[in-house]
């Protein structure tokens, strides 16, 4: 059985709502975390035997905050142990990407769910203290600290 069909029935196993492109190999879903609403874009290879997520938020980062954005990833992505945020410079995309190699193995459906699951809870841990450094007065340092206090 193809990754895409292990990965459609999976979903469709555990009740979720989402839209397919079998040729391109994409599966979109909408997640609502605790604070906000996420759009994960599920990535089959089935040549390279890999499952990559980008989860995405509807924000865009502003032009005159992209830097400090940056600031807060690096300090954010260097405690991460799986997934890292990622943002397009030229139109201020953001991403919290996280990504499953399957050579030569078969993926087990909590495998697959954590991979979708760890892009949205990742994400949905530093959701405030991205907000509160584009919206706020907060620096990259006081947003990515304000995210680690409860963890």
């Amino acid at each position: 059985m193809s990754l895409f069909r292990l990965l459609y029935e999976i979903l469709s196993q555990n009740g979720w709502e989402f839209d397919f492109d079998d040729k391109n190999g994409i599966i979109k879903l909408e997640i609502s975390g605790i604070n906000t609403d996420f759009y994960s874009f599920l990535l089959v290879d089935e040549e390279q035997e890999s499952l990559l997520c980008n989860t995405h938020i509807k924000q865009r980062i502003p032009p005159s905050k992209r830097l400090e954005v940056c600031d807060f990833m690096c300090r954010v992505n260097y405690e991460l142990v799986n997934g890292n945020l990622e943002m397009d410079m030229d139109n201020g995309e953001i991403r919290y990407r996280t990504y499953l190699d399957l050579a030569d193995a078969h993926p087990s459906q909590d495998q697959i769910l954590n991979v979708i699951w760890n892009g949205v809870v990742g994400f949905d841990t530093y959701y405030p203290g991205l907000m509160k450094l584009i919206y706020g007065d907060y620096t990259a340092e006081e947003a990515a600290a304000f995210c680690s206090e409860d963890i």
